[in-house]
């Protein structure tokens, strides 16, 4: 039984754990019916769930190369991004694009196209890599980069796995002097406010977030927490290189929650407590990069909180434009009059990107937790209404109810990606129950 971190809709999968490439051949030459690769399943829907065939990447994760001097990594796609951060930041180098955790494989923050809290001037993962290695339906191996094969390794890109097997992908890491940030944090009355403070601090941030307390109603919709952060020089005060250590899970979650432990109530508590934290309009501080990215990271089996029946996490992209706040404050206000809260509230701002399926556009994203109950599934499609209708769009690493004409709408580009997927998997042999539900590969 597999399912994706949201827990949602598991299903039982004829599931291989190739150890060398060369088993990974066997399967494809062995195997009828469909495929699919799958790294860690940190993907919250069903976008890694293949019940006829699903290659587990886990142990396909070795480093190739390394090239100290500029910071090239060369590893197979089975290798974690926590494995990348534990090896390389002592030596002076850093990921490039780091998503909310770090438990997830190089091969599936390709395909997904991540983004982090510095996509306004990094943006997205695939950006970053200078080549990968394909697998094709055929039993071929492709060398593809943005210079060649240029057509492949964009469709690839955010592609959820549709175009082959990422065997291994070539990484440029970039530099770090010490294991710490400078993080300035202030309070945020609401939603116009928060969109003021990701605009004054773009131009001098290498990260930005803000958090949101979707509790909050009427004038005070959008408050919340605002965080500017930078990398530091151990001169400054950050904790040399010398000393990281890779961070250890804290706490651990060893049975799934009762449903109504996570409730409008008990997020209201969490809230205030997140605010106590800072006190004051404005608290700067030396924060560690786990601390920093990867809090809830901290905790084992977090997903196990919301209950056995799982939960959805939405996250939408709203264009930039000079009603973005107004239209960020419907958008929310919305769900409150529903009695729809959500436990996590996160905004980050966003460059134009590259790749036909990329999430990322010039604008503002927020993130959102949902309860997998019937109201909830009875409301998503409202809101997928809603995102298509404002020129926005759903991450699809995240979705799991979206519909086929919502889909269309929020990605006009579909249909050249497809083209070029057909061009490369004329037979259909790489799908996936997002693929399916999404209706993107038909005979």
């Amino acid at each position: 039984m597999l399912s994706g971190w949201g827990i949602c809709g598991g299903v039982a999968c004829k599931s291989y754990r190739p150890e060398k490439r060369r088993d990974v051949l066997a399967i494809l030459a062995e195997h009828e019916g469909s495929l699919l690769a799958r790294g860690q399943g940190r993907s919250y829907g069903d976008a890694s769930l293949q019940p006829a065939g699903t290659v587990r990447t886990t142990r396909l994760d070795h480093v190739i190369s390394f090239d100290e001097s500029q910071g090239i990594l060369r590893a197979q796609a089975g290798m974690t991004l926590a494995d990348v951060m534990a090896l390389f930041i002592p030596r002076g180098w850093f990921p490039p694009v780091i998503p909310g955790t770090r438990h997830i494989s190089l091969g599936g923050a390709f395909a997904c196209n991540v983004h982090g809290k510095n996509h306004f001037r990094d943006g997205d993962f695939a950006e970053h890599v200078l080549s990968i290695s394909l697998l094709l339906a055929d039993g071929s191996t492709v060398v593809c980069s943005p210079e060649q094969n240029a057509d492949l390794f964009w469709a690839t890109a955010g592609g959820m796995g549709m175009t082959g097997i990422i065997e291994e992908l070539t990484l440029k890491l970039r530099p770090v002097t010490s294991c710490s940030l400078r993080s300035v944090t202030s309070r945020i009355a609401n939603i116009e406010e928060m969109v003021a403070a990701f605009e004054a601090a773009k131009n001098t941030a290498d990260y930005m977030i803000g958090w949101l307390d979707h509790m909050a109603t009427g004038a005070n919709i959008g408050k919340g927490l605002f965080s500017a952060a930078n990398h530091i020089y151990p001169a400054d005060g950050g904790q040399p290189l010398s000393d990281f250590k890779a961070p250890q899970t804290k706490l651990s979650v060893p049975i799934f929650f009762p449903p109504f432990v996570l409730n409008r109530y008990s997020m209201a508590v969490h809230n205030w407590l997140r605010f106590q934290q800072y006190k004051h309009a404005q608290k700067t501080e030396t924060v560690n990069f786990d601390g920093f990215f990867h809090p809830l990271d901290a905790i084992a089996n977090w997903n196990k909180l919301y209950g056995k029946r799982g939960f959805y996490q939405y996250q939408l992209m709203i264009p930039d434009s000079p009603n973005a706040a107004a239209l960020m404050r419907e958008f929310l206000g919305s769900l409150q009059e529903q009695k729809q809260f959500s436990f996590l509230g996160v905004i980050k701002y966003h460059r134009e990107s590259k790749g036909l399926m990329t999430f990322s556009t010039r604008g503002y994203s927020i993130a959102l937790d949902f309860p997998n109950t019937e109201r909830v599934r009875a409301l998503l499609p409202q809101m997928d209404a809603w995102v298509a209708k404002h020129g926005g769009r759903v991450y699809l690493a995240k979705d799991a109810l979206l519909s086929a004409e919502h889909f269309r709408q929020m990605y006009p580009s579909a249909d050249a990606w497809l083209s070029t997927v057909q061009k490369y998997d004329p037979q259909n042999r790489f799908t996936s129950l997002m693929s399916e539900r999404l209706k993107w590969k038909q005979n």
